[in-house]
């Protein structure tokens, strides 16, 4: 029954996070005809991501970790050992490169959406966002199919 009960923590704190980040290109592309508006989504952005979606990362880490603790699983399989090397490189973008990037492009919104600068730091936090969209993805796949 325990195992039951983390597997569903599990499962729903990714489909959270995960969901979360896909909703950034959304509201980006949304702010790209609302200039103007592009600092407040920006914002926005960064609290979905600060109080949603990395609490919800947290969580699959912790009950991850909880179920191999309870003898279901092992850190030795090769799908979790590759899944938290993954989600470390994930983390690592993270706070490593998405944070600094996405508070960079709303310093350059709020001086103006228009310009060059933002379009670069528009670029650079697109681009970090797929990549962690697409680590996750993988993780999850390798969640699904458990392959070696």
């Amino acid at each position: 029954m325990l195992i039951t009960i983390l597997k569903v923590i599990h499962v729903f704190s990714a489909i959270v996070a995960l969901g979360a980040n896909l909703t950034y290109e959304f509201w980006l592309s949304w702010g790209r005809r609302r200039p103007e508006q592009l600092p407040e989504i920006i914002r926005g952005i960064r609290a979905l991501d600060r109080r949603v979606a990395n609490p919800a990362y947290a969580v699959v880490l912790l009950s991850g970790v909880a179920m191999v603790l309870t003898g279901a699983y092992s850190f030795e399989s090769g799908w979790i050992a590759t899944s938290i090397v993954l989600y470390l490189a994930a983390v690592a973008i993270g706070i490593g490169a998405f944070a600094p990037a996405i508070r960079r492009q709303l310093a350059e919104a709020e001086r103006d959406p228009t310009s060059s600068a933002y379009q670069a730091a528009a670029r650079r936090t697109r681009s970090l966002g797929w990549l962690t969209v697409a680590i996750v993805g993988l993780i999850v796949i390798l969640m699904v199919a458990k392959p070696f």
